[in-house]
């Protein structure tokens, strides 16, 4: 029984040794908009239409339809929001926060917490400005448009779908302002 009460200790220390943090939400806005002033944060939920709609343009089924986000202001003026998304890496979930101007193209990508024991290169800055500049209209496809970490190619992966997951919905909100007139 001690036995089995070491093993629990040494495995869960070594769970909690490979989380790291990188950004903390509070620092996001200004990391990603330098320029901003604000940031608030909210959540999308989306309608069960929009949902499907979200799945058909990433080609696979999505968990979930409440998003965190922060919406992201210099003075009067909107910058954009960053979605803060967990995606599953090899076996953990990353947290990414995704940039996306107001004009909808990213405007930077950043892993917040990385918990997986292998692949923290994913931390490249190198690898996230492969995205920058990238609209809903661009494909994003590991290995063809963007080149993988090696050593860290699930979670390149991960990465690759949180920001199509991330133009995805950032679409939808801009639909919806359309629509309401805003």
């Amino acid at each position: 029984m001690k036995l089995v009460a070491m093993l629990a200790i040494l495995l869960s220390a070594q769970l909690a040794a490979a989380d790291h943090t990188y950004l903390r939400e509070a620092d996001a806005a200004h990391a990603m908009f330098p320029t901003s002033t604000a940031a608030t944060r909210a959540t999308l939920e989306l309608s069960a239409a929009e949902v499907a709609s979200l799945d058909k343009s990433l080609g696979r089924r999505v968990v979930g339809k409440i998003y965190p986000y922060l919406d992201v202001v210099a003075a009067d003026k909107h910058l954009g929001v960053i979605f803060l998304l967990d995606v599953i890496g090899q076996s953990e979930p990353i947290t990414f926060a995704v940039a996306i101007s107001s004009t909808g193209v990213v405007q930077d990508v950043r892993v917040m917490v990385y918990r997986e024991p292998h692949g923290a290169e994913i931390e490249d800055h190198r690898f996230h400005k492969q995205f920058v500049g990238k609209s809903s209209n661009d494909p994003i496809t590991l290995g063809k448009d963007v080149d993988a970490i090696s050593g860290a190619t699930i979670s390149s992966r991960s990465e690759a779908f949180a920001v199509k997951k991330s133009l995805g919905l950032a679409d939808i909100m801009r639909h919806r302002s359309a629509l309401s007139g805003n």
